[in-house]
């Protein structure tokens, strides 16, 4: 009778085993593929972020906006005694 029920578990554990080591390598196989993907897909998406990066670096340079207000705006410097600063008050403003 025990001799029937182990081989009888040896029947059923050997091809579980073997789906589970099946299915296992499957899973692997899977997973590695969709490493590899998203690998590529950050490999791209820091790409496009370098080049976004070097656009904002383009646009704010200072010496494309002082061309910008210059040339397209007709904008010119001015001189820093003409400038008329009017305090409106404030928390900070001590009448007596």
């Amino acid at each position: 009778m025990l001799k029937r029920l182990f081989t009888a578990a040896l029947v059923l554990l050997i091809p579980a085993l073997l789906f589970v080591s099946v299915w296992q390598s499957y899973r692997y196989d899977e997973l590695s593929r969709e490493v590899t993907e998203l690998e590529q897909k950050q490999k791209e998406i820091f790409e496009k972020n370098k080049k976004i990066v070097m656009g904002i670096e383009f646009l704010k340079s200072p010496f494309r906006i002082n061309k910008i207000a210059d040339e397209d705006l007709e904008l010119q410097k001015v001189d820093p005694e003409k400038i008329l600063r009017i305090d409106l008050g404030g928390k900070d403003r001590q009448d007596g």
